[in-house]
């Protein structure tokens, strides 16, 4: 005897003032074009900007992630939100940190690529420890 499983796509509730479907499609675009862009201005020898502008675009995606409902996000919800926004974010701040990185670089520079190096060491180590902690509190070996 066979058994036959039916999947249904989770589909968004669409009531009288939910938005057209080519806007759920919307963030995921931008971030896209945002990426896209910044590697076309690294090809054209504009490494720094296209990297600031590659950034940008991940933060944006963080911010979007966190900030909208499911059904408006389209490509960007592909795991739980908060393993998609700490993504985003990780991934936003080390390019950032390539950008603030490259030379010719002034003092100010530095200070603002040292500053993102930090930022990015203390959310993995208060990540970190949060971890262990909730292990040690469930009981699971570490």
């Amino acid at each position: 005897m066979s058994t036959q499983v039916h999947r249904r796509r989770r589909r968004a509730p669409r009531g009288r003032g939910a938005a057209p479907h080519w806007l759920a499609r919307l963030p995921y675009l931008i971030v896209l074009s945002g990426v896209s862009g910044g590697l076309v201005l690294c090809a054209l020898n504009y490494f720094r900007k296209g990297s600031g502008l590659m950034a940008a675009a991940l933060l944006f995606g963080a911010l979007a992630r966190l900030l909208l409902p499911e059904s408006q996000l389209g490509l960007l919800a592909v795991r739980s939100r908060q393993i998609d926004c700490w993504t985003l974010v990780i991934l936003g701040e080390m390019v950032a940190f390539v950008a603030l990185s490259i030379p010719p670089m002034n003092k100010t520079g530095l200070v603002g690529a040292g500053a993102f190096g930090v930022l990015i060491a203390l959310v993995m180590l208060a990540r970190g420890v949060r971890l262990l902690l909730a292990r040690r509190r469930d009981g699971s070996p570490g």
